[in-house]
């Protein structure tokens, strides 16, 4: 083919406006999601406004936005190692006039929007996924309420959650469906495809019907998550391996599952010990019976 037409065919480039003068001393923060698949979220930050996000996950921003680094305090940082997140987080403001900050991430999916309000539920997400927030929206951890869900719910005891006023933005892992269910209503869920829901939802974990041989044949293990509502769910069509890797924004590779818990450790470790003194003793008991 022609090199002429193969250029004819390709998309020109698109102008866009650095600025969206139209949103200038607006009230509260704009927001602008670019691109379909590697998503990224351009914020626009008047003068002293706002917002804060995990390291590394900042593209590209004007010179009037000024990063500091910070501290979540002590007991936010002991929360912090527990979710495997680092330890500091960053704070944008625009010092003078309007500005932009883009935050991307490396992963092919979407971003989701959270609305947040004092009075309305917190929501408890996979580790991981946090983009960024405003500042009066607070990042902190949350526990599965129920053993069987931190065990075998493939997410760990220790997720995080977003509580406050404002907006927080999250990522998930290919597409991404919400769905809002009623007082009682439920919905199974493989444990890879879960990104998000509302503290209103009880989360646990059920096996998958039809006996062992849907077990060990069906290809979709043991146990699937059961949500009921009422809350919102969001989750995603890229299904994530529990035993898999999962690439972080700053390249870093994390076990999914009780392996990536530290109170998952303890209790394997527990289980594993015990389990080996078990057979310990069995061994020594028949040693003297015989």
């Amino acid at each position: 083919m022609d090199k002429h037409k193969v250029a004819d065919k390709l998309e020109n480039i698109k102008e866009s406006e650095m600025i969206d003068a139209t949103q200038e001393k607006s009230k509260g923060i704009t927001y602008n999601t670019i691109g379909t698949t590697l998503q990224a979220l351009s914020v626009q930050l008047d003068e002293n406004e706002s917002i804060y996000s995990e390291s590394g996950k900042m593209s590209w921003m004007t010179q009037n936005i000024k990063m500091e680094t910070k501290s979540r305090g002590l007991s936010k940082m002991v929360s912090r190692i527990f979710t495997g997140e680092t330890l500091f987080v960053n704070h944008f403001t625009s010092s003078e006039g309007t500005g932009i900050i883009t935050f991307s991430t490396d992963q092919a999916g979407k971003i989701i929007p959270l609305d947040l309000a004092p009075e309305g539920n917190a929501v408890i997400f996979q580790r991981g996924a946090f983009l960024c927030a405003e500042q009066k929206v607070d990042l902190s951890i949350a526990f599965t309420k129920k053993i069987s869900a931190g065990l075998f719910g493939g997410k760990g005891f220790i997720l995080q959650k977003v509580t406050g006023k404002g907006r927080a933005h999250l990522i998930a892992d290919g597409e991404v469906v919400m769905y809002e269910l009623e007082e009682g209503e439920e919905i199974l869920v493989d444990q890879g495809n879960l990104v998000a829901f509302e503290s209103s939802i009880d989360f646990d974990i059920q096996t998958v019907g039809g006996g062992i041989k849907n077990w060990l044949f069906g290809g979709e293990g043991i146990f699937l998550g059961i949500l009921r509502g009422p809350g919102r769910v969001w989750l995603q069509t890229r299904k994530v391996t529990i035993s898999g890797s999962v690439v972080t924004t700053n390249n870093q590779y994390r076990q999914q599952g009780i392996a990536q818990n530290p109170l998952g450790c303890i209790i394997a470790a527990l289980v594993f010990g015990g389990t080996m003194f078990f057979f310990i003793f069995i061994g020594l008991l028949g040693s003297l019976l015989s």
